[in-house]
């Protein structure tokens, strides 16, 4: 099952690919006829992207060969949202580290793997949520019964050049878990040694 999971994945991902590259071409001719009208569309469209990017390589990458057992699988996705999915999706790629390596050093290095996620992944995942229900403009609570002036705040000012970015590390924070994940006896991760904040 987690093979054909994974050759699905694989599929919908390089898909996922090809729509980003097409609406990068579509941002850059916004911004050479100064568009902004489409540049925001766009924009909303590309934060969209990305979430549905990050979802489905987290399930490539937690159903590739070698990666996770189907036990740990299951108790990954088994988890009540996306936050915990990854949470336990990283405890588990950890008990593959060397043995030898220094549990301060571990732990350090999980609260750095931590605050990308939140970051990175979580963060941004929240306001995909509110893209997809229309909130494009005002931001509501979950219940709907208010505004969320914190994500509100972050809708107006997201941009095309920080969901680029979060591209960018997304891909280099995923490497760092398969990483982890398929080497036996692995070292820690070097894009844990580089991390700055930015």
């Amino acid at each position: 099952m987690s093979e054909k999971i994974f050759r699905a994945s694989t599929l919908n991902v390089k898909d996922l690919k090809k729509q980003r590259n097409r609406i990068l071409a579509l941002v850059n001719r916004a911004i050479r006829e100064k568009n902004d009208v489409d540049l925001i569309s766009l924009t909303k469209v590309y934060a969209l992207l990305y979430s549905a990017y990050a979802e489905m390589s987290f399930l490539k990458l937690i159903h590739t060969p070698k990666a996770f057992s189907e036990s740990e699988i299951l108790q990954i996705v088994n988890r009540r949202n996306l936050e915990e999915k990854w949470e336990k999706c990283v405890e588990f790629a950890f008990k593959k580290l060397n043995l030898d390596a220094n549990l301060g050093d571990i732990a350090n290095k999980k609260q750095t793997l931590r605050k990308i996620l939140m970051e990175y992944i979580i963060k941004p995942s929240q306001i995909r949520n509110k893209v997809a229900h229309g909130q494009w403009i005002i931001c509501l609570n979950n219940d709907c019964t208010q505004e969320n002036k914190e994500i509100t705040s972050n809708m107006q000012q997201l941009d095309f050049v920080r969901i680029d970015r979060y591209f960018s590390i997304y891909e280099k924070f995923q490497q760092c878990i398969l990483d982890l994940s398929v080497s036996k006896k692995t070292p820690l991760p070097r894009l844990l040694y580089n991390h700055n904040g930015s």
